[in-house]
């Protein structure tokens, strides 16, 4: 493992976050506690630490500068969880080698902090915070739970126990790629666009990069839901709000791609329709075509207002 010294002023700000967070905790622990399950996600006393939670997801990244060889301990994990031969073997396994893990390492951290503290004033080396496999574990044990398993429920349970543990294993465990099983879990088993619309929008307040993957499953959300509106039992007022909590979720999506460069091509377009103004009230089924053809034609509009405002 290689380790680098760190300064005097990251010192400070590492300290300065990690005093808010546990000050934070202990202040606040008998409300989340009584606070849990009110809302299905970032609930649970979340909403008045969002500053906290962006805070240490901007600076998580820049603090990984001691290197491991993470691969082999992901598959290590991995090779226990195959071990286990039910799913109640599974969620043992994940409670004491997953979860009470990650507060081990928050214990750590914070007791070397403290002791930097009252020393010398001064941190050489930065501890872990969460183990460097928690958020690949925390999305595979998802995937396992729904896949292998066929529970679905269990595979929200670890995304919420993950969330609820603390801020820390919230910030490093609740990652994109635990966020893109929580999509997949909540509109393949459940079909329930509130909790997708509620992943992403979480998502963009808690600075969780959405990617390629995230931008697919939204894709797919958007088919399953143009199947599902050429059956005829489907009534427009229940149509009109499908569309139009489906195209909240993709102008969420939408402004996070637009600010990322090098977001694809493919995915740019829908930005640019979004910016141009297309009436998403007009997808509901009084005036109905497919979704296809009403973006088309806002193409179409725009390209003739274009050409219009060129030549005046």
């Amino acid at each position: 493992m290689r380790s680098q010294t760190i300064t005097e002023r990251e010192s400070k700000i590492i300290t300065d976050m990690l005093d808010m967070v546990f000050n934070k905790r202990r202040s606040t622990e008998n409300s989340q506690a009584s606070d849990i399950g009110k809302n299905d996600v970032g609930g649970g006393g979340q909403i008045d630490i969002n500053d906290i939670v962006s805070r240490l997801r901007r600076h998580s990244k820049p603090l990984r500068w001691a290197k491991e060889p993470t691969a082999d301990l992901l598959d290590q994990k991995k090779e226990q969880m195959m071990l286990c031969n039910s799913d109640q073997e599974l969620l043992d396994w994940a409670q004491r080698e997953v979860f009470a893990e990650s507060k081990r390492y928050e214990e750590a951290a914070k007791k070397a902090i403290e002791e930097a503290s009252s020393s010398t004033g001064n941190m050489k080396e930065l501890p872990r915070l969460q183990s460097p496999v928690y958020p690949q574990v925390i999305a595979h044990l998802m995937r396992t739970f729904r896949d292998h398993y066929r529970d679905p429920n269990l595979a929200l349970f670890i995304f919420h126990h993950a969330q609820k543990l603390s801020i820390i294993s919230y910030v490093f465990g609740c990652s994109t790629e635990a966020y893109n099983e929580l999509i997949q879990t909540r509109w393949s088993c459940f079909r329930d666009l509130h909790g997708v619309y509620a992943a992403v929008d979480e998502m963009m307040v808690n600075a969780v990069p959405l990617d390629s993957t995230t931008r697919k499953l939204i894709e797919n959300v958007r088919r399953d839901i143009g199947s599902i509106e050429l059956h005829p039992d489907a009534s427009p007022e229940g149509r009109r709000t499908v569309w139009g909590l489906l195209s909240k979720v993709e102008q969420t999506v939408a402004v996070q791609t637009q600010a990322k460069p090098e977001a694809k091509v493919w995915d740019r377009w829908k930005t640019e329709i979004l910016n141009e103004g297309v009436d998403h009230e007009d997808w509901s089924i009084g005036n109905w075509l497919t979704p296809e053809t009403q973006l088309s034609q806002q193409k179409l509009k725009a390209a003739n207002t274009r050409r219009a405002l060129s030549k005046s």
